[in-house]
């Protein structure tokens, strides 16, 4: 036993040591005086450099694993950093190290925000009478009247903006919604996020956290709604765990025949109600909720321990994990009986599933049925089946590119080469295509 204590506590200091090397290596080289290298302004940028004599652009300073990329035709002796991705010299504005085009060195202001003390660096630039959103121009911005508003967004006189892309016309001065990202913002009645109107519910707008928000109507997730979600009573009681007055949610998906006023989450995977136990939102069908506590939801849990079997869509078993035998990464063994990860194959026997394809284990045989992983392969002759690579198959009919038929090629004259797969046209059809890669 001491040994084996000796040994832990040797491994340890080893992989300590290792790591702090491996820092110390990386902040060596990440330096920029390692490289001959000065910032123009470190204060404002980390990106731009004297290097040899030249000025070089390094994205966000990593000299260790990204190095430096020269920009060429760059007056050092007129070279100026303006912020963080912003710069300029006699010729041009730069941003990222790359010109920009339409920019005028001669006319350069930045734009920042009155509600976001924290725009030093919003990548809104006006030159001359262009505006620019990271490099870009914007097109039809008004530099006279434009103004920063916070992420993306900007407005001028005439419209709201989010990105060089999107532009609404403004009713109103937008305003910041309260504990919201800035992906959020209101516009007059309306609610945006991402430059979309999500909501005109705007005074009953609850944002929840940087994941959900709701309103009168709707719940929603990342600015789309969630369907199945009711408004009334929603709470996020966890990563994994939501719920509403009609029932819980393990993610977005509704756990079946959930009871929103009993369930409970006694962990990541395991959670329970009056009525069921439930792994990842499926009922356990051969476990009592009444029977579980904290403590054993913990164990089954272990994966190593216990591995839930599908009986169909929103129902499993839990069963121990020495019981199962893989037949392959989607067959299961257990009881005599057949599994996929999504449901039981009723009156199929672990010996009627014949693997096709001994290395892979991705082709499979039950009965006169080919199957792909687990998706059947609609029309395969099973007599005259063979695999001809880990993705092409043929019989004496078609060529194969997973479950697909290929339409263009021939099962007497295809020749498989490494670089050959299939893609989907806009007909649905699957034709051979040579990567360039």
């Amino acid at each position: 036993m001491k040994v084996l204590m000796w040994m832990g506590i040797v491994v340890l200091v080893v992989t300590v040591l290792y790591i702090l090397v491996f820092a110390a290596f990386a902040f060596y080289v990440s330096t920029p005086s390692t490289h001959n290298a000065k910032a123009f302004n470190s204060k404002a940028s980390n990106q731009y450099y004297i290097q040899d004599g030249k000025v070089t652009f390094v994205r966000n300073g990593n000299f260790f694993q990204l190095g430096g990329t020269e920009i060429e035709g760059a007056d050092l002796n007129s070279f100026e950093v303006i912020d963080e991705s912003y710069a300029k010299d006699i010729n041009h504005i730069y941003y990222d190290g790359k010109p920009v085009a339409g920019a005028n060195p001669n006319s350069v202001e930045l734009v920042t925000s009155k509600i976001n003390t924290n725009s030093v660096n919003s990548g809104y630039l006006i030159s001359g009478d262009n505006v620019f959103c990271y490099g870009d121009i914007i097109e039809g911005a008004d530099p006279e009247s434009f103004s920063y508003l916070l992420g993306l967004y900007a407005m001028d006189k005439d419209y709201l903006y989010y990105d060089i892309d999107i532009k609404i016309s403004r009713k109103a001065i937008p305003t910041a919604i309260s504990n919201a990202t800035d992906g959020y913002i209101r516009h007059g009645e309306q609610v945006l996020y991402q430059g979309h109107i999500i909501s005109n519910d705007v005074h009953n707008f609850e944002v929840i956290n940087d994941k959900y928000s709701k309103d009168s109507f709707h719940v929603y997730y990342h600015g789309t709604i969630v369907e199945s979600m009711e408004p009334d009573n929603f709470i996020v009681i966890s990563p994994y765990y939501r719920k509403d007055k009609n029932q819980a949610y393990y993610f977005n998906n509704p756990i079946p025949e959930s009871d929103p006023n009993t369930f409970k989450v006694l962990n990541d995977a395991i959670s329970k109600d009056q009525k069921h136990l439930y792994y990842e939102g499926n009922i356990i069908q051969n476990k009592k909720s009444s029977e579980i506590s904290r403590s054993d939801a913990d164990e089954l849990q272990k994966m190593w321990m216990w591995k839930p079997l599908h009986l169909d869509a929103t129902t499993v078993i839990m069963v121990p994990s020495d019981d199962i035998v893989n037949i392959t990464n989607n067959y299961y063994a257990y009881n005599n009986e057949v599994y996929t990860r999504y449901k039981k194959l009723e009156g199929v026997k672990p010996n009627d599933v014949i693997v096709i394809d001994q290395d892979e284990k991705v082709f499979t045989r039950i009965g006169d049925q080919i199957f792909y992983h687990d998706i059947p392969i609609i029309g395969a002759d099973p007599d005259s089946f063979t695999v001809i690579s880990d993705r092409f198959s043929k019989d004496s009919n078609y060529v194969y590119w997973s479950e697909h038929k290929v339409v263009d090629a021939s099962p007497s004259t295809f020749k498989y080469e490494d670089n050959l797969y299939a893609d989907e046209n806009e007909l649905g059809e699957y034709r051979l295509i040579i990567s360039e890669y």
